[in-house]
């Protein structure tokens, strides 16, 4: 009988190399960033950006692990949405950066390019951007494939950094959305 038991957490190498199910692909723990890196400037520049207001941080517990601070906001159009989430250990450095927009939202594309030049210590925001650019017909190719299930781009490595790109179907924000997600790995 199948497992339907969470994939297990590891490291960024166990990551597939394919789009693939997300379901399928182990969740990896974040770290943070950079040591002292908070990203208080680029996320405040992004939000502003966008115009995406974001809520005073509250205290998150993650189970089994060290609790910490978030952050998120979210503006709509009609029905499409673009949302920002960010996340800090409790000496406030940056462990990951979300963003999420409606497929069908206006600048879709163009506010997932700016989350992509996250400017953490050792960036490369144009080598991430091209990544980005060339991954989101893979994990829409993969999306249709496999009937709408979410979908798990593979890892981009940037320093202690890691991209992920994720599509999936997401009603309250209007319909199919994209996430980014950059997240600390720890020494590359």
């Amino acid at each position: 009988m199948p497992s339907t038991s969470a994939p297990a957490v590891r490291g960024p190498e166990d990551r597939p190399t394919e789009p693939t199910a997300a379901a399928a692909a182990p969740e990896v723990t974040s770290q943070v960033i950079g040591p002292g890196y908070t990203g208080r400037a680029y996320l405040s520049r992004l939000a502003a950006t966008w115009g995406i207001p974001p809520k005073d941080r509250e205290r998150i517990d993650f189970p089994g692990r060290p609790p910490g601070w978030h952050s998120s906001g979210v503006v709509r159009h009609g029905d499409t949405a673009l949302w920002i989430a960010a996340v800090w250990d409790f000496d406030g450095e940056l462990m990951s950066l979300t963003c999420q927009a409606t497929v069908s939202a206006a600048k879709q594309a163009a506010f997932l390019r700016d989350c992509a030049g996250l400017d953490h210590p050792a960036a490369r925001p144009a080598a991430a951007k091209d990544w980005l650019d060339g991954m989101k017909p893979r994990v829409d190719a993969a999306f249709t494939a496999g009937g709408g299930t979410p979908t798990d781009s593979p890892l981009l490595r940037s320093g202690s950094v890691a991209f992920v790109l994720q599509k999936l179907s997401d009603p309250s924000s209007g319909g199919d959305a994209y996430v980014l997600r950059s997240f600390g790995t720890g020494p590359s």
